[in-house]
């Protein structure tokens, strides 16, 4: 399982648990889960930015490729 949707499943978790603390009048847990909440939710986007910055690399290399440019002889130059 990959770690974005093991916090997508914790983000839904901690939904759920914030529900039934508020239903059971826990305001102090559900405050607890609710900070746990925007904790996933701040991985969340991490993951997608990750993802994004990835997405960009991998169409530059492709737009270098195509061009006739050897883009790993490129990556081996700035390191």
């Amino acid at each position: 399982m990959t770690s974005e949707m093991k916090a997508k499943i914790c983000t839904h978790s901690l939904i759920y648990q914030i529900e039934e603390q508020l239903v059971t009048g826990d305001i102090a847990e559900a405050k607890r889960c609710a900070v746990d909440l925007l904790n996933s939710l701040r991985e969340l986007e991490r993951i997608q930015e990750r993802r994004k910055n990835q997405k960009k690399v991998d169409d530059i290399i492709q737009k270098l490729r195509e061009n006739g440019v050897d883009a790993e002889r490129v990556m081996k130059s700035c390191y």
